[in-house]
């Protein structure tokens, strides 16, 4: 497994023996078997001898048990990237016999652990319970972010049921959709659960063949294809987790991660615009030696809180739409330099708000004349070959002084370029702050740059560590506001106000 490591990074173009890299094969295959450890555990014992009998349920007719807010991380058999979420278990127990709560958690992490649809985890974790506990019927709601669809990730929701569950008439769905609703929170509709097998079957094969089509057009472009090398070192990633390349399913995952790894890490390949030697390295990358590696940690936290991007998609729904029209005329007001059509298409499809200027605000020259640029990301974590992904905040004050009302467009497409040239390679999210500071200070011509960088990591999900809920800020300032703490302090407010674009999700500041 080290081994196909070492011919993926050598793939993209990286060094394995630089510092930073080097454990990385070790770290990778790590992750790998602990990712996929549900092949190797039995879902039976998961359940253990938790089943008891309670005969007041029993009198006392068909209530309902619902265990919510289960957090689980699973790999895509279509990407081979993981996909994390919560779901929500409900049953009508039979006879009075009910399961220990805990165990539903337990069984939840063993059947994710593994390579598979979304579907199809419902699928199994409603089978799972039905067939422990013999209940009068088992529905499953699964919420889930899915990281193979760009910059900003897919959101996606799943249902699966049985037995009374399936009868509408009998009332139990509807009760289970309501309960759901506690809290305020929003409950898929009742429709959700009708034909949900076969609509989930059509939508995986028409990604599979999107994903194939979107892998070959890129091989049809001269060095910008995934080599026989790196497929087969996906091929023996699977193979070494006990899976077969060649299932239904899984055919054509392989190259289709192989290909997806090269365009993230197409960052290599850019240039910023008027650098005629290829893409100048500002600083020279550092490894993050002060971050433990909690490769052998592992926990039963099962936290309710909502995972980070299921969050920031509630908060900023409203202002989705408008930022990606914003975006969009921003890149169109630019010339872009000569790059790999994968980059440039990277960059089409970056979710950039657009620079926006703020008002005067309290704290005089440090936020007089302030302007703003927001931009969504997804990069690759080059400890474990994992993506982390969030949002990229940047205040900067224009070199002129005024408001650069001017260079808003241009300066938008130009930030965005930045942001995904340094997100698209293997990357540490401390070393991408300070690369997007210095880029946007040298590009601009900035008298002050302030970044600050909130993402969810893979390598904190889907492995052993599992804390879902947890983020990491990082922040960088340049020119004016890296020696003056009052002046920045002024800065990061008008930053972060809520007027401000999209605010950060309650709770994850």
């Amino acid at each position: 497994m080290q081994t196909a490591v070492r011919q993926l990074l050598l793939g993209v173009g990286e060094d394995p023996e630089r510092e930073g890299l080097m454990d990385t094969p070790r770290r990778v295959a790590k992750a790998w078997l602990d990712m996929t450890r549900g092949y190797r555990q039995e879902c039976k014992s998961a359940f253990g001898t938790a089943l008891f009998h309670e005969p007041i349920v029993s009198e006392g007719g068909s209530g309902l048990v619902i265990v919510r807010d289960i957090t689980f991380a699973a790999l895509s058999e279509a990407s081979l990237l993981p996909f994390h979420g919560r779901c929500h278990i409900a049953y009508v127990p039979a006879d009075g016999v009910v399961l220990g709560l805990s165990k539903v958690a337990r069984v939840t992490k063993c059947l994710a652990a593994r390579l598979q649809t979304q579907q199809q985890f419902a699928d199994r974790l409603v089978a799972a319970v039905a067939g422990e506990t013999r209940a009068a019927g088992v529905a499953a709601v699964v919420q889930a972010v899915h990281l193979d669809a760009g910059p900003a990730p897919a959101a996606c929701l799943s249902s699966a049921a049985a037995g009374c569950f399936a009868e509408p008439s009998c009332g139990h769905l509807a009760e289970f959709l309501a309960l759901l609703r506690l809290g305020g929170r929003a409950a898929p509709p009742a429709s959700s659960f009708a034909g949900a097998v076969a609509e989930a079957a059509q939508q995986q094969q028409q990604a599979q063949a999107q994903q194939t089509q979107q892998a070959q057009q890129t091989q049809q472009q001269p060095g910008e294809g995934p080599s026989s090398s790196m497929v087969a070192a996906a091929s023996t990633l699977l193979l070494s987790v006990g899976e077969d390349p060649a299932r239904k399913g899984l055919k054509g995952g392989a190259a289709r991660y192989a290909s997806w790894l090269l365009g993230a890490t197409a960052g290599y390949r850019m240039q910023l615009p008027g650098s005629a030697g290829g893409s100048p390295e500002l600083a020279p990358p550092t490894p993050d030696d002060h971050s433990p590696d909690p490769s052998d940690a592992s926990s039963d936290d099962m936290s309710a809180e909502l995972p980070f991007y299921l969050g920031m998609r509630e908060a900023e729904a409203a202002a989705a739409a408008p930022q990606a029209a914003a975006a969009a005329a921003a890149a169109a007001a630019v010339a872009e330099p000569a790059t790999s059509s994968a980059a440039a298409a990277a960059v089409e499809g970056l979710a950039a708000g657009a620079v926006q200027q703020q008002g005067q605000q309290q704290g005089g020259g440090a936020a007089g004349g302030l302007l703003t640029f927001t931009a969504h990301f997804s990069s690759q974590c080059e400890h474990h070959l994992l993506p982390f992904y969030g949002r990229l905040k940047l205040a900067y004050l224009p070199a002129d002084g005024g408001s650069g009302s001017g260079g808003g467009g241009a300066h938008a497409a130009l930030l965005a370029h930045v942001v995904q040239m340094y997100s698209r390679r293997l990357q540490v999210q401390e070393r991408l702050t300070h690369q997007v500071a210095d880029a946007a200070m040298a590009a601009l011509g900035a008298r002050a740059v302030l970044v600050v960088v909130e993402s969810a990591h893979m390598c904190m999900v889907a492995r052993g560590v599992e804390k879902h809920a947890s983020t990491t800020l990082t922040t960088a300032a340049r020119g004016a506001w890296a020696a003056d703490v009052a002046q920045r302090a002024a800065a990061l407010e008008a930053l972060l106000e809520p007027s401000n674009g999209a605010a950060l999700p309650a709770g994850a500041r």
